[in-house]
């Protein structure tokens, strides 16, 4: 969960933005787990729109990726992660490619882009047999899905 403070809201915002939101200078999260920082599309009136969505936690990822029915595509996925979470000590951000639940849905597999595994919320070793259960597709056979590839250098 992300959480605001009073003083860190921008005074008179609500002219520049849509109905019902607010703007923030900043907001924090209590916890150090790891979060999901999204890029998403989406399209009104033949414009397309690119947003950045800080996301606090796999249901509300989840929720997020079931919005392309409502003419929102979630373009990239990076996971957010703790020092503790993958061994540097320090926070980091890389592309997600997926995210698999152990069969006892315990626990998470992080895979990222090059090819590093984490494990949430508990680190584990060799578990790739355990961990069977897709949660989230690096992209889907009906191209709804992200794309969460690297780019690549041209020619």
């Amino acid at each position: 969960m992300f959480i605001t403070n009073k003083q860190a809201e921008v005074k008179g915002s609500q002219a520049m933005l849509e109905p019902g939101h607010q703007g923030w200078h900043f907001v924090q999260q209590h916890l150090l787990s790891p979060w999901f920082h999204t890029t998403i599309v989406r399209c009104e009136d033949g414009l397309e729109f690119h947003d950045v969505v800080f996301v606090d936690g796999l249901p509300a990822l989840t929720s997020l990726l079931e919005l392309t029915e409502t003419g929102v595509q979630v373009r990239s996925v990076q996971l957010v992660s703790p020092g503790w979470l993958n061994g540097t000590g320090d926070w980091h951000m890389d592309i997600l490619l997926e995210i698999a639940r152990s069969q006892d849905g315990a626990s998470l597999r992080y895979t990222l882009h090059d090819g590093r595994h984490f494990y949430f919320p508990e680190a584990q070793t060799d578990a790739s047999g355990k961990y069977s259960v897709l949660v989230f597709p690096t992209r889907e056979d009906d191209g709804k899905g992200p794309v969460n590839t690297p780019s690549e250098p041209g020619p």
